[in-house]
């Protein structure tokens, strides 16, 4: 009896290469993006590969030596919502002109990845002071938003009250400060807080407590988080976080904010550093390595979590590799070729193990694809 197959793919962009992550930063995960560029206005958040449907066909076995029909089926990417919070008082002209002339090498690596991205900047735009106008193509001419890729909360975030600010805005009753109506339910959440200061008016803990009670859910729960806190503040690089001790250029050390890293699984660097270019890499490459490594599981036709299988194509040609799925990412150690479902009852994701994620992205041309229709393996 021939049972349906239904191919759903991963093309990895061409020429994809990892960037060596920095020694002056901490993070408490690991990290990786694609050092390539990409535009923001191109229609496909710059991606030259990202998730998306094979082209092709196949037939192949359903364990019991049937022979299965294969047909295409689309997916989704990826998504994530990624939320600049900056500290415009009057010490962080450089730190913002830092940020300000990085964003778009920034995103562009983002886009490049294939994740579904947007940007939110958080911080004074037009009223007197500090202030920050993102350039094109992130923004649109004269620092306009540039909606679904880009908006700009014109809020103004002193030394001290940025955590609440986000916390207070999200569901403002001025619509136009009200940043949280702009989020998608089903992204994930990257915070990234930028302030030279030591003081903030809530612990780690108050936030993280107070944010999961936002938008019906979407920032995860205590146990499992939909959101991640990137920190760049007074932390001096080569001091294990939390440090009380501060940068050279710093008012403060940031220690609530590295605790915010920490408790979230964020990264901590320096506000002290005159170059941004490596402190916003190392946070894309947090990003990218958290999520680039995701595809949607296919709802649409109904599969059945016993009947897939993931494959990995090489570059250039090359007999795919039956990946093997394993119970749950614990089991990556040990099978670093393998796979697994975000949740075993009820997916809605298959993840990569970062072994084989890794090496499919070393590998220009590599294609991952996910068959459906045919029994595998138990998982390992």
């Amino acid at each position: 009896m021939s049972l349906a197959r239904t191919f759903l793919s991963l093309s990895i962009a061409s020429g994809l290469a990892l960037v060596a992550c920095g020694s002056d930063s901490t993070s408490s995960f690991d990290q990786g993006v694609a050092d390539k560029g990409g535009d923001p206005n191109d229609g496909s958040n710059g991606s030259s590969g990202g998730f998306g449907s094979s082209g092709s066909n196949g037939n192949g076995g359903d364990g019991d030596g049937a022979t299965c029909a294969g047909s295409v089926a689309p997916t989704t990417k990826a998504k994530v919502d990624i939320i600049f919070v900056i500290d415009n008082s009057g010490s962080m002209s450089e730190e913002m002109a830092q940020v300000q002339a990085n964003i778009n090498t920034f995103v562009g690596k983002i886009g490049s990845s294939g994740l579904d991205y947007q940007v939110i900047f958080i911080v004074n735009k037009s009223r007197s002071g500090h202030k920050i106008c993102v350039p094109e193509p992130l923004a649109k001419a004269g620092c306009a938003d540039n909606p679904p890729l880009f908006r700009h909360i014109d809020q103004s975030v002193g030394s001290s009250n940025s955590l609440s600010l986000v916390l207070s805005t999200y569901d403002n009753a001025n619509a136009s400060l009200a940043w949280g109506q702009h989020l998608r339910s089903d992204a994930f959440k990257v915070i990234v807080g930028v302030s030279d200061d030591g003081r903030t008016d809530q612990t780690s803990a108050a936030f993280d407590s107070a944010l999961i009670t936002k938008g019906a859910g979407q920032f995860g729960t205590a146990d499992k988080r939909n959101y991640v806190y990137h920190a760049i503040c007074g932390w001096t690089p080569g001091k294990t976080p939390p440090s009380n001790e501060k940068c050279s250029t710093a008012d403060g050390d940031g220690v609530r904010y590295q605790e915010l890293a920490l408790l979230t699984g964020g990264i901590i660097d320096s506000v002290c550093k005159t170059d941004y270019s490596g402190v916003l890499d190392n946070i894309g490459k947090g990003i990218v390595d958290k999520l680039a490594c995701e595809l949607g599981y296919p709802t649409a036709d109904a599969a059945d979590p016993s009947k897939v299988q993931v494959r990995l194509t090489p570059g250039g040609g090359g007999a795919p590799q039956t990946l093997v799925q394993v119970t749950d990412a614990s089991k990556c150690a040990a099978n670093p070729n393998g796979w697994h479902y975000d949740d075993a009852n009820k997916p809605s994701k298959i993840l990569l193990c970062k072994g084989i994620c890794d090496t499919a992205n070393a590998s220009a041309g590599a294609k991952i694809e996910a068959l459906v229709g045919c029994k595998g393996a138990a998982p390992k």
